[in-house]
């Protein structure tokens, strides 16, 4: 029955009902024995999902939208449940000098309130019946007291931030509100509840605020189960819900838990599907889904860490989103209108200054106030739900005034007294308006409750896409053909990106995505040269390499980010400065250091994972009946949920009350079985992992044997070859052995090193740059820790490259043995043509080194970008501003702008108006031409 309920909820192979009587049918007369009937089957189906308690929610929006949503804390509770996700879970923020997760950035740390965190730690391994609360009053192991205000991680360590509490001899507390400690968690011994058992606990009259929190309040509601908030992040988009070109649009929420590392939200199997609409806005769904992350809203998990179960709530982060759905979420007019940013009220003449959510809301509700359309284009806020409301809003409004202004019948009685004239008569008006206005105000402002959402404006990289157009818009077939076999030479090792298909992207360079984007910022800059672009153009493409590699990186200086998004706005106003005044992703880029601080590295907030898991998405809404389909795909999606709960090892609540999981077979069917993880979209955490050795905290790389077929037993010489000299000796403790090649070794940033492949690794004290030449392993001893690294060591010059500007490597002809390594980076190579997974006979243009003494560090690489910046000595890395006096270039560009800016305006309308024209002309033509036909149809039948 395991194996039909795995076929039926596969994320990636939905079966209809006669699919699976079909089976069940081929099943039994093939003599499987034990086979379920089709009803007991669904039966067991219906009766796991009520005890998962995983049941779509109605909900009918503001505009009386009808809708079903999967409850966003019944899919988390499933993470405290699960073993394979449970381990993971981080429930403070960490304090740290580099940020390369969500709770480590400046939101999580500094901007969210106290109450918004998780309120309560233990010592889960010392005393975690003892639960100390955030605004209660505790004591530390030294005899002092404090009242904790916030728990954080700083230096791997559970802090909290206190006021100091002095004990006078009476016995009154007092709380010293003007000084905060810093206080390891592990120092407390007594909790408020201990303390409340010695004794009475009195405050001072001036400290009374915080009796109110002494219990703390969710200490009451807990009931000595433990207490922790998850944070979200949700994303929506519309998609397709037809497999075919037809467009059917469907508005999506999905779910990421931000309390999760990003290794793992890279993974489809942390994706949680939230709601669909063909009808409700993603407003209408955000609006339900905001309702339903209330601070009041509690709910019960069963902990499989802890073994018992826990209260939890959830927050919602940030919405990050592409550049359309942005505009909607944050109620801003788009790129088109006159004030386009989302980040600031920039538009017309003057700079702008930071948009917030509250100025938003006051213009909102002051449109709303004067139920006028024209204030968007004054204030380039244009929410979706209050323009709904705004017309609905006019309607009421003319039909009120009728009523009681002008109608004589149903007016107020003074305005039918002819004895009250001019401005006595007008002042009346005016005040019946002002109370049909107030009225209205209040009766549409009620419409859906006020429930406020948090609106991240994301990071949009586009200006690759215009960099790369820039280039290539006037390249002959010949230069195409060049810069196709030159890409299609290069080395990917190293740069974590897919096979590269060169002569594609080049054949369709005005329909790239963003995977080929990503390559080409990557590798273009070591493929132009004067044949291909101009030399403005090549400092764009290096300045561009460089933001790329630093927003994409986890700990990026905010000096660095900022000298090198001002590099790249610089590099376009010498080749073109009116790109900056009218592309939108040009303009938002200085606002990039700025929400990297505040939300942290771009990779974080990723959609592509989210864009991948719509593929899920229509296929359950394919095999819908499309009667309800909100309900039907969220109910299907659910089930896949409870599937992947059970083979994950889950735990849940039986009907009769008891936490239980699967057996042991079926939670290994997910560890041991590659289909079913791919097909779930889960990566073992250990695929590539270095060990470490029981001796000591070092860490050597894992290494992986080539297979029997092509495995080797040689000695030391010939396993070598042509890496061997006089000065590689053969280590003592294996003289005499045999020895066989490997296919990688892991290093320690957990990437596979291939012979080939660059790396930096340690020798002695010092990190040398190297070129892997053979990874070998002692036939008696497989193991890791015996395995040898030859290594072609490489010297880094003090000074860069003068054109690309990035670090050298210079052969020292010098070969080395070694035990741990680090990092590669990217080499250009040649690479011969296949055909339907064959080897072709047919031959390509390609580019191949004929000097192999110097080479490039690739600083465009985004695949362990820091690593390398670390690495590598400061001065080479240092990013220098393209301009001494930015601001006087600015001026001088501003100036020519001015020039240059009529006359272009005055040209694009010539083209335009020219265009009408000939427009214009080719339909009277027609027209004619259709009537001669007609007149010469009409002889001919005459």
């Amino acid at each position: 029955m395991f194996m039909l309920d795995q076929l039926d909820n596969n994320p990636r192979l939905r079966l209809s009902d006669d699919q699976m009587k079909a089976i069940i049918w081929t099943m039994k007369e093939s003599g499987t024995p034990n086979v379920p009937s089709f009803y007991a089957f669904r039966k067991m189906q219906k009766r796991l999902a009520q005890e998962f308690g995983l049941n779509p929610r109605h909900h009918t929006s503001s505009l009386d939208n009808q809708f079903h949503m999967n409850y966003p804390n019944d899919l988390l509770r499933l993470d405290f449940a699960n073993p394979l996700v449970r381990e993971y879970l981080h429930f403070y923020p960490e304090i740290t000098t580099t940020i390369s997760e969500s709770w480590q950035a400046a939101k999580w740390v500094n901007e969210i309130e106290d109450d918004d965190l998780s309120p309560m730690w233990a010592d889960w391994e010392g005393a975690s019946h003892r639960h100390f609360y955030v605004k209660e009053l505790a004591q530390c192991g030294d005899g002092k007291y404090c009242v904790p205000l916030k728990w954080f991680v700083f230096n791997k360590k559970i802090h909290c931030n206190a006021y100091l509490v002095t004990r006078e001899l009476s016995g009154i507390f007092t709380v010293e509100q003007h000084e905060i400690i810093r206080v390891l968690a592990t120092d407390l011994r007594y909790n408020f509840l201990d303390l409340q058992q010695q004794g009475e606990i009195r405050f001072s009259g001036v400290q009374n605020a915080f009796q109110p929190h002494m219990p703390h309040p969710v200490r009451t509601t807990a009931q000595g189960k433990p207490v922790f908030l998850l944070r979200i992040m949700p994303w929506a988009d519309d998609v397709s819900g037809n497999r075919s070109k037809q467009y059917n649009a469907h508005k999506n929420i999905y779910l990421a838990n931000l309390n999760l590392p990003h290794k793992l939200l890279s993974q489809e199997y942390f994706v949680r599907f939230c709601a669909t609409s063909q009808h409700a806005s993603s407003l209408e769904q955000f609006d339900a889904l905001a309702g339903d992350c209330t601070q009041a809203d509690w709910t019960t998990a069963y902990d499989c860490k802890l073994q018992q179960e826990v209260l939890f709530r959830i927050g919602i982060h940030l919405l990050p989103a592409d550049n359309p759905q942005q505009a909607e979420t944050t109620s801003t007019s788009g790129s088109s209108a006159n004030f386009w940013c989302r980040e600031d009220d920039s538009g017309g003449s003057a700079p702008g200054k930071p948009r917030t959510p509250e100025d938003t809301v006051a213009k909102i509700k002051e449109q709303i106030k004067v139920a006028c359309l024209d204030l968007q284009t004054e204030s380039g806020v244009k929410d979706k739900t209050a323009v709904h409301w705004m017309k609905l809003l006019i309607e009421r409004a003319r039909q009120e005034q009728h009523e009681r202004v002008y109608n004589h019948d149903t007016r107020d009685p003074r305005l039918n007294d002819t004895r009250i004239k001019g401005p006595a008569r007008q002042a009346i008006k005016d005040s019946i308006l002002t109370k049909i206005q107030e009225e209205l105000y209040a009766w549409v402002i009620m419409q859906p409750p006020e429930r406020p959402c948090e609106i991240l404006h994301t990071i949009l990289l586009g200006e690759d896409k215009y960099v790369w157009h820039e280039t290539t818009k006037l390249w002959s077939a010949e230069q195409c053909a060049l810069f196709a076999a030159r890409l299609q030479s290069a080395s990917i090792d190293g740069l974590n990106l897919a096979s590269l298909r060169s002569r594609y992207m080049v054949q369709y360079k005005k329909s790239l995505i963003g995977k080929h984007f990503k390559a080409l910022q990557q590798l273009s800059i070591f493929q132009l040269d004067s044949k291909l672009c101009s030399g403005p153009l090549f400092e764009l493409w290096k300045a561009n390499g460089l933001l790329g590699a630093l927003l994409w990186q986890a700990s990026s200086s905010q000096s660095d980010l900022t000298i090198a998004t001002n590099n790249v706005l610089d590099r376009w106003a010498i080749v073109d400065p009116t790109r900056i005044t009218q592309k939108y992703k040009l303009h938002v880029l200085p606002h990039s250091p700025s929400a990297v601080r505040r939300f942290g590295p771009a990779p974080l907030y990723a959609t592509e994972i989210f864009e991948c898991w719509n593929s899920v998405f229509r296929l359950c809404s394919v095999l819908s009946n499309h009667q309800a389909p909100s309900l039907d795909i969220a109910t299907t999606l659910a089930d896949m949920e409870r599937f992947k709960h059970q083979v994950s090892g889950g735990w849940w609540k039986s009907a009769n009350g008891h936490w239980t999981q699967a057996g042991c077979k079926i939670r290994k069917f997910l560890t041991e079985n590659k289909q079913l993880q791919r097909r779930l979209g889960w990566t073992a955490d250990h695929l590539f992992k270095p060990v470490s050795r029981k001796s000591s905290d070092k860490w050597v790389g894992t290494v992986k044997i080539l297979s029997k077929a092509k495995r080797r037993s040689e000695d030391w010489k010939n396993a070598l070859g042509s890496a061997w000299d006089m000065s590689l000796a053969e280590p003592l403790e294996h003289q005499g052995m045999n020895w066989h090649g490997c296919k990688y070794v892991v290093a320690r940033s957990e990437d596979p090193c291939f012979p080939q492949s660059w790396v930096f690794f340690s020798e002695g004290a010092r990190v040398v740059a190297g070129r892997i030449s053979k990874i070998l392993v002692p036939e008696s001893n497989q193991s890791a820790t015996e395995a040898v690294v030859a290594v072609q060591e490489f010297m880094i010059p003090d000074a860069p490259d003068a054109r690309f500007e990035m670090p050298l490597l210079i052969d020292l002809q010098r070969t080395i043995l070694i035990k741990t390594e680090h990092f590669a980076c990217p080499l250009i190579d040649s690479l011969g043509p296949r055909q339907e997974r064959l080897e072709s006979k047919l031959t390509q243009k390609g580019r191949s080194h004929i000097d192999d003494s110097r080479f490039l560090v690739n600083m465009h690489g985004l695949h362990n970008a820091h690593l390398i910046r670390e690495t590598l000595p400061r001065h080479l890395v240092e990013l220098k501003p393209c301009f001494a006096d930015r601001k006087a270039k600015h001026f001088e560009f501003a100036a020519a702008l001015r020039e240059v800016g009529p006359e272009k305006r005055a040209q694009a309308t010539a083209k335009g108006q020219a265009t009408k024209a000939k427009n214009k002309q080719d339909k009277m033509n027609k027209a004619a031409g259709t009537t001669e036909r007609a007149a010469a149809e009409l002889v001919n039948v005459e």
